[in-house]
This record gives C-alpha cells, structure tokens and sequence, in this order.
C-alpha cells in the first residue's frame, strides 16, 4: 500500500496505498501485553474498553451496540448522511474487489502459516493485511504518518464532526477505488487534518468484523522491545520508534494485536534508530508489499529489505515490492499470478526485464482474479507469493 517516504524522497502522485521472538529482558520497564510480537500464546483477551470499540464503529459508519457511550451522536444528520454513504461504497468494495481476494487467499494463501504479519510502507492500510492474512494473530505495519490520537466525539460540534467525516471519506477515496492511497491524500488528510492514522485503523478493524478491546501508545526500547509509551531512555542520537498497539478480537473470539509504528525506513535513518533491533526479532513472518513507490529497488532501502529477505517465511508482494532478481529460487519457492510488462509510466525505470521474461514462460502464471496495486484495473494486475524453502 501506500507509505509516505516518496514525500520525503521522490516527488510523486501516488504512495504506496515475526512472530517468535527472544525471551523479554528484565529492564524494569513496563511492558506492553506481549514483548514485541505476540503468537496465539502469548496474546491474550484484555477486558473489553468498550469506549475504543464505540468509537471504531462509529467512525466506519456501523450502527450503535447497546449501550454505545455515541448513541447520542449517532443520532446527528452529519453521522447518519455518512453511515448511509460510507455503507454503500463498502459494500461496493467489498463484493467487487476484496471478496475475491478473500477467496483467492484461502485457495493460494491459505491465510498464511505465520503468526505475524510485517506490512512496510503500508499507511493505515490494515484491510489488505487482514483480508489475505487473516488467520495472523499479530499485524505489524510501518509508515511515515503519525499514529495520532482518538478524536473526542462527544465534544466534537457539528460543523467538526462533519468536516471530520468528510475527510475520512476523501482520505480512503483512492484506496477504496484503486486499492492504494495517494500521497497528497496522506499528508494532507491523514497526517494534518486527521492527525494520524489511529482513525482509520479503527475504521477497517470495524468494517472487518473486529471488537476493539484496547489503544495503548508504544514504542522500542533499545533491545528491540515493545514497552508502553514514556518508559523508555534511549541514549543520546538515537532515534526512537514510536507507535500503537491495538488489541481486538476477531469474530471468532480470537484475541489478536494490530501494531502501527511511525518510523522512516531510508537506510540513513536506521543506523541511529531502534527499529532494526526490533526487525532483527523477526522470525518466520508473512510479509506484505504493495504500492510501495519501489523504494525497495534502492540501495538506500537496503536495510528493511535485507531483513525482509533474512525474517520472512512467506513474501506476497506485487511488483513494486523487492526486486525479482534478489528472489532467488534455491531459497524460494516463487508462484507468479496476473500480468506483467512493466511498471506504470512514473515508475518506468523500473522496469524488470527478468520478470518480464519470467511471466512469459509458459503456463508459468496463474490467474489474478482482482486488481491490485498502482495497475489495478482486474486482469492486469500482478503479484509474486514465495514461500522459503525449507533449511533456508
């Protein structure tokens, strides 16, 4: 999906719209509910704070449960004229593009082996990780934009939750329609006027059938930790990690973490961050990459695309992911679905001629039955599943 750092590096349009870990050191910091990234046995139901799941539900335009501290406010004109809007186009969404990639996933995917899945340069984008992982018990997902804060809507006026609302809907317009944000959409909407991406997470979690149990503000400490926001020290230059921890629960009952970190993956930043302590953690992940501006195609991305490499036990990427070179098959297992012929115009120096030559090999690529990234017109789109052999 979209990730914010072609506004720091390229001038571009459009963005790109691990789970065992060591044992917990004894910092004597307070610890977030799991260490970094929590499996099905780490996780566990928190208490229900029901004010989190009201708010979700209110933002992704569901009607009020019983006893919803907004049952007042979901009477408001401006309320209902967006829940009666946003509930049309996601059902639109939903029977056109994501339910196909819903059963394309439990076919090819089969919801993936991994208890975690890393999601870099995503944006606010957890609709796509849950609806091709969606038997993770811990998402991870990495972006430019603040995490922000919870909006306050029982004091919000009317003239603010309509100019809230309306930018909610701007916000998600091209990642409804084309399956990716836009970078103006990114940097204006969700980092100035919604002040971070918290709001749209919720939104998805909601829509996707999730109970938002809890919001907690986090970030690493130094060994590559999540500990709660405010413990942590870090030595003079280095350059913290910052973010949420949302626990939820899916319709099942299943306890589970969505985790969102604003962190800047450019090499440069990373010497003196804490975020490469908490990737070296990663261990047989399902990676995720889309609309990703092909910033992996840069040595100056190396980093993250190393770890990548080194962490993941299943890579679903389309092609603006990790080049097709550095996938090599005596470690991977690589399934090619759709089309391929090259990037779109921005992005035409990237053009991949050994994939091109990959995708023509006969009977080599199966079927993409849906749209998907900067292409994503169905029937033109493309994505890559390789999964590492094993003893690799």
């Amino acid at each position: 999906m979209t990730h914010s750092h072609r506004s720091a590096f390229l001038s571009l349009t459009l963005a790109a719209s691990f789970a065992a870990l060591g044992c917990h050191q004894n910092t004597g910091k307070e610890t977030t509910s799991s260490n970094a990234l929590p499996d099905s046995r780490q996780a566990s139901i928190v208490p229900l704070n029901r004010k989190y799941n009201d708010m979700a539900r209110f933002i992704a335009g569901m009607q009020p449960v019983p006893g919803s501290v907004l049952t007042e406010q979901s009477a408001r004109p401006e309320w209902v004229k967006y829940a009666a809007s946003f509930d049309k186009n996601w059902a639109k969404l939903d029977s056109t593009r994501i339910a196909p990639m819903r059963k394309w996933a439990s076919e090819e995917l089969d919801g993936g082996n991994a208890s975690t899945v890393f999601y870099p340069f995503s944006g606010p984008d957890f609709l796509y990780a849950t609806t091709f992982f969606p038997n993770a018990s811990s998402y991870v997902l990495v972006a430019l934009e603040p995490t922000g804060s919870a909006p306050d809507f029982e004091q919000m006026s009317p003239d603010n939750m309509d100019q809230f609302f309306t930018t909610v809907d701007r916000s998600l317009d091209s990642v409804l329609s084309f399956s990716f944000f836009k970078t103006d959409n990114m940097r204006v909407d969700v980092r100035r006027d919604l002040e971070g991406t918290l709001p749209i997470l919720m939104l998805f979690l909601a829509r996707t059938g999730n109970t938002v149990d809890d919001v907690k503000p986090v970030e690493i400490d130094e060994e590559g930790n999540v500990v709660g926001a405010g413990t942590v020290k870090l030595a003079a230059g280095t350059r913290a990690a910052k973010g949420v921890d949302i626990a939820f629960r899916a319709a099942d009952g299943r306890p589970k973490h969505l985790y969102y970190f604003s962190v800047n993956l450019h090499n440069d930043y990373l010497k003196k961050s804490v975020f490469p302590a908490y990737m070296a953690k990663f261990s047989g992940t399902n990676t995720y990459l889309k609309s990703a501006s092909y910033l992996l195609h840069k040595n100056y991305f190396s980093t993250v695309r190393q770890a990548i490499l080194d962490h993941s036990a299943m890579l679903v990427q389309d092609d603006s992911g990790v080049p097709y070179r550095l996938i090599k098959p005596a470690k991977w297992d690589i399934s090619l679905y759709g089309v391929y012929s090259g990037p779109i115009a921005m992005f035409k120096d990237h053009k991949e001629s050994d994939l091109i030559d990959a995708y023509q090999e006969p009977d080599r690529a199966k079927p993409l039955p849906f749209g998907v990234g900067y292409i994503w017109r169905t029937g033109k789109s493309n994505l890559l599943v390789a999964h590492r052999r094993a003893g690799t």
